[in-house]
């Protein structure tokens, strides 16, 4: 089966997955995945029968085989030159709150002090509680890291307890695909909603679809993950999910149209739609400006920066400045992933503060509290840039002040002259052609 037009986002790069097995076609014609501008497709429904034919109990993907040794982890440069997490909030830590990951993994860190549950691990059918890929650690690390002593690394919700649950790796091959692809996430996400106690799940994976091969229908297997989170929206958990990165298996919408067309629709954050079911995250480069590589679209309902100078290492006890993928050098923890990983540390933090607060009115005080982005299209930004303090404090950020009208132009004392002696001549003519018509 091939893999072609649908790719796992990662990092701040796109992976074009060997691993997955798409539910419907790519458009034909050149390259990946022919970007074919489409009006947005309309969300998929529910398909409750196809995810109850999916099984329950992980287990492990056929001809599972490693292509490699799990990478090392980068050491960041100078730790004192770090500011820190930008959402963290003094006083606010999301005390023993659940969140689910749902990724590649999560490494039991001594950073994530709230402790790391196993979920259930659908790729190798072992433990969640691993990662080689890293990935999941850094976007639980982002939730729910531990302030260090002297580094200035902190998650967004500290106090946050994080439910692993293994739904994708880029690190290891099968023989049919299915790492990562939407049957595999609708069990994981049906696993993590079903855990006694999850409050928020965050979704860090996203397939990239061309929009024009969605007209005719997504498949059972979309419909099997729809109706895993709307089943998650229904037990009152808050789902959170990456926008995607624009890459070469995952062209990018024109922000400027792509209210009314686009090219790519990512998985599932195209559920983003309904933003009560699943909250869609862009994300921002370090000017608070939509980052190119942010894959914009209408599902997208909020915005939050992408990039993490240091993330917890799922390999030691320290931290990384990079991710690899496989046959590629480090690259830089940055993408929608952690954009979402920082929203979702937020919903931890306000179902931690009202804890009787829906899921529902969770992510509607998320929106309506976000800060607006001038000059940002909402399909970059949605309702606009997270504001942590203000989403806790139940604060609507002041509107941006509206640019000044140029001011009037002067006029020199030379051009008024002239003005003023040809209203004088046009005064004179005026008269000379009504005396000369009366006379006539």
């Amino acid at each position: 089966m091939t893999a072609r037009g649908l790719t796992r986002v990662v990092l701040g790069a796109v992976l074009t997955a060997g691993l997955l097995a798409p539910a419907v076609p790519a458009v034909a014609g050149p390259g990946v995945g022919t970007a074919i501008p489409v009006a947005p497709p309309p969300l998929p429904a529910a398909d409750a029968g196809a995810l109850a034919a999916l099984p329950r109990a992980p287990d492990a993907l056929p001809g599972l085989a490693p292509l490699g040794p799990c990478p090392a982890g980068v050491a960041p440069g100078p730790l004192d030159a770090l500011s820190g997490e930008p959402d963290a909030v003094p006083g606010a830590s999301g005390d023993g709150v659940l969140v689910a990951v749902v990724d590649s993994g999560v490494a039991a860190h001594p950073r994530l002090s709230g402790g790391v549950v196993d979920g259930g691990d659908f790729v190798a059918a072992r433990s969640a509680r691993s990662d080689c890929d890293g990935h999941g650690t850094a976007v639980a690390g982002v939730v729910a890291a531990a302030p260090g002593p002297d580094d200035g690394v902190v998650g967004v919700a500290p106090g946050a307890r994080v439910l692993a649950v293994r739904a994708d790796t880029a690190w290891y091959r099968t023989d049919t695909g299915g790492a990562g692809d939407e049957a595999v996430l609708a069990r994981a996400v049906r696993a993590a909603a079903s855990v006694p106690g999850v409050r928020v799940l965050t979704l860090a994976i996203a397939a990239c679809r061309p929009a024009a091969a969605l007209i005719g229908g997504a498949g059972s297997a979309v419909g099997a993950l729809r109706a895993a989170v709307a089943d998650a929206a229904a037990r009152d958990v808050v789902v959170v999910a990456a926008a995607g990165n624009v890459g070469p298996a995952c062209p990018a919408n024109d922000p400027a149209g792509a209210a009314q067309r686009v090219v790519t629709v990512p998985v599932p954050a195209w559920f983003g739609l309904d933003p009560e079911e699943v909250l869609t995250v862009g994300a921002l480069d370090d000017g608070g400006t939509p980052d190119p590589s942010s894959l914009a679209g209408p599902w997208v309902g909020i915005a939050a920066p992408g990039r993490v100078p240091a993330a917890l290492d799922a390999r030691s006890a320290g931290l990384t400045a990079d991710l690899t993928l496989p046959g590629s050098a480090p690259g830089p923890v940055v993408g929608t992933s952690f954009a979402a990983a920082r929203v979702a540390g937020a919903a931890a933090l306000l179902r931690a503060r009202f804890p009787t607060l829906p899921a529902p009115a969770v992510v509607a005080r998320l929106r309506d509290t976000a800060a607006p982005v001038v000059g940002a299209a909402p399909v970059a930004v949605g309702a606009g840039a997270l504001d942590v303090a203000a989403a806790l404090a139940g604060t609507r950020p002041a509107a941006p002040a509206p640019i000044p009208a140029p001011p009037p132009a002067t006029v020199g004392p030379l051009p008024a002259v002239a003005g003023g002696v040809a209203v004088l001549l046009a005064v004179v003519l005026a008269g000379l052609v009504v005396r000369r018509r009366r006379r006539s």
